[in-house]
């Protein structure tokens, strides 16, 4: 039996999502593409209301964590991906990671045709959290 993991957001953000979620959730998987899910090593997708209830998309993605110190992991981690489109119709990512609960990372201020972009830049294993080759903050 698989133990049950808890997602480390607000259960308001991702549970009773309604056809607009998921629209939006489509939207959002069809912007992604399936090669950067596969370089993150997504799973589990889902719509969701999303953080301000204008619908999202929450996968699973094995991410490079940080230590206490900074720096990285050797081994990935499960982490949890929270795609949510903002009422200035930007997009805002979070990431927590599972186990602890702990904000990998927290992108706002993202549009549409930069969506894969910024998502493949969290596949990294450098002192930032995100590659700087493909998303500057």
């Amino acid at each position: 039996m698989k133990p049950t993991r808890v997602i480390p957001f607000d259960t308001a953000h991702i549970a009773g999502a309604d056809e607009f979620h998921r629209s939006t959730a489509e939207q959002f998987r069809q912007a992604i593409g399936p090669g950067v899910f596969m370089s993150l090593g997504a799973s589990q997708l889902a719509a969701v209301p999303g953080r301000y209830d204008r619908g999202g998309l929450l996968f699973t993605a094995r991410i490079l964590p940080f230590t206490r110190t900074g720096d990285r992991y050797a081994a990935a981690r499960n982490m949890a991906v929270l795609v949510s489109t903002t009422p200035l119709d930007e997009i805002e990512i979070e990431v927590r990671e599972y186990a602890r609960g702990i904000e990998h990372a927290k992108i706002e201020g993202v549009y549409i045709d930069q969506l894969a972009r910024v998502l493949l830049a969290l596949d990294y294993d450098g002192t930032e959290a995100l590659n700087p080759r493909y998303w500057q903050q």
